[in-house]
């Protein structure tokens, strides 16, 4: 029994140890017009909104889809999409925003980054947010 209790007891304390805390550090908007942003190490980022260019808030699906490159400044390549929305990418994977017109959500927010990782914005006015709100993270070891 004595044995039981030091192992639960040497468990909990590898756990606590090894956990990460996350410390409040800024807000941040990025904006359409801004240069790629890459989350600095030892941050996260929390993206908690979409601010919209003032269009519509509900997008289309596209009956036949498209090929469009909205990151020339990343150098993501083009890619296929089904939905009109606003887009950004992260590690030059593109992710879109809103409410497509059967009524099903494209990305959820809030949507968390790691460290490491670069967020670039979309470069067509058709598919592009105004901005995006995010709160950074300092890890805390």
């Amino acid at each position: 029994m004595k044995k039981i209790g030091i192992s639960i007891t040497l468990l909990f304390l590898v756990n606590f140890a090894s956990a990460q805390n996350l410390q409040f550090g800024q807000v941040k908007i990025i904006s359409n017009t801004d240069p790629p942003q890459l989350v600095p190490a030892g941050k996260v980022w929390k993206i908690e909104s979409v601010i919209s260019d003032g269009g519509q808030d509900s997008y289309p699906v596209q009956g036949s889809g498209a090929t469009q490159s909205f990151f020339s400044a990343c150098g993501a390549p083009s890619f296929y999409y089904l939905y009109s929305g606003k887009y950004l990418a992260i590690n030059s994977l593109p992710i879109s925003f809103g409410i497509h017109s059967s009524g099903g959500i494209m990305t959820s927010l809030p949507l968390w980054v790691p460290a490491g990782s670069t967020i670039c914005t979309c470069t067509n006015a058709t598919f592009c947010a105004r901005a995006y709100s995010v709160i950074e993270f300092n890890i805390v070891p």
